[in-house]
């Protein structure tokens, strides 16, 4: 009798509400979200990759037309966070965040005052800003802790009116023009996309408060990490190979986004990586801890992507983020009650 009892207790469930797809009936019109896996840009070669190789890939990027432009990098009240915390964080400010001193400095704010400035700013928006506008907004945006939405305000200006003033400082200046010559994705397709666009911010998606989970992790997890990584899987070799082969050319890099994108491609990356440390039983299963951080950090990463279209229902959203996270993101945003997903093959057609 008990076996039959402990047998009924440990028995694993389903869910006992499928959340995936659209809510039927919706009130309006879907938010619709195309999740776009990318290479990180500014670790490619520069003989195999040019800027003007994005060419397509922008022009269809373009077209799709998003109202709402999310970028890997980590927003304003989390490093504010992290900065607070360092015994959970150790080099991860330092490697993940800006230090807004240099807008700080002259505005003569503190982060959450600058961030507050930053919604007054935005709510007042004129239909037409003159130089001192973008300049007085990128300088509170770097403030708040959203430096590419300040480099989207620097790219917007005129080269005569990207100029120390108006709360940017020089100091600051080079801080904005190192930003907008960045080969980093959120500056060649974000910040390019959202001038073409006519956007005023990016919204910064990316989490590292899952950190936390390394600084709570046995010595054990950094070897046995790195075994999994070294692991010959039958394919891995070629695959990524192959995304490589895709360099050189507009054509090719379109093809190349397409492929990055592919269910073979995704699928490729999890046996390799996250789905072979989960099966790992080294020390303990001590590599489904990294598997924890790395969905902890998704599901959060996720949850910003809604947040930055919380308050506009039925937009159309752009999301830019590793390859890597692309299935995740698929996964975690297809629970939502009103988002609809966007096939990048069909976006990125020929």
């Amino acid at each position: 009798m008990l076996t039959l009892i402990a047998s009924f207790v440990l028995q694993a469930s389903d869910p006992a509400v499928d959340f995936s797809g659209i809510q039927d009936p919706l009130g309006g019109e879907p938010t619709r979200v195309l999740v776009l896996g990318t290479s990180h840009l500014n670790q490619l070669p520069e003989e195999a990759f040019h800027p003007s190789h994005l060419t397509l890939v922008l022009e269809r990027l373009e077209a799709f037309a998003p109202d709402i432009i999310a970028i890997e990098a980590v927003g304003g009240r989390t490093c504010d966070q992290i900065g607070r915390y360092p015994h959970l964080y150790a080099g991860v400010y330092e490697n993940y965040c800006r230090d807004p001193a240099p807008a700080l400095d002259v505005l003569g704010m503190t982060q959450p005052e600058a961030d507050a400035a930053v919604f007054e700013t935005l709510n007042a928006w004129p239909e037409a800003p003159v130089a001192a506008d973008r300049r007085r907004l990128a300088a509170l945006l770097y403030g708040a802790g959203e430096a590419w939405s300040a480099a989207l305000q620097w790219a917007q200006l005129d080269a005569e009116d990207r100029i120390a003033a108006d709360g940017v400082s020089e100091a600051l200046l080079e801080q904005l023009e190192r930003l907008v010559a960045s080969r980093n994705e959120n500056n060649l397709i974000g910040v390019e996309l959202g001038v073409r666009l006519g956007l005023e911010t990016l919204a910064a998606m990316d989490d590292h408060s899952a950190d936390a989970v390394y600084a709570r992790a046995p010595d054990t997890l950094g070897p046995v990490i790195q075994s999994v990584w070294s692991t010959d899987v039958p394919g891995d070799a070629e695959m990524r190979a192959q995304a490589q082969s895709y360099l050189g050319s507009p054509e090719g890099v379109l093809a190349g986004y397409r492929f990055l994108n592919s269910p073979e491609f995704q699928q490729g990356t999890i046996a390799a990586d996250f789905g072979l440390a989960a099966a790992t039983p080294d020390e303990d299963a001590v590599a489904r801890q990294y598997v924890a951080w790395w969905q902890t950090r998704g599901l959060r990463m996720a949850a910003n992507v809604i947040e930055a279209a919380g308050n506009h229902p039925g937009a159309t959203v752009l999301v830019i983020v590793g390859s890597s996270h692309k299935p995740y993101f698929d996964a975690y945003l297809d629970q939502m009650h009103d988002v609809e997903l966007v096939s990048v093959d069909v976006v990125l057609n020929d």
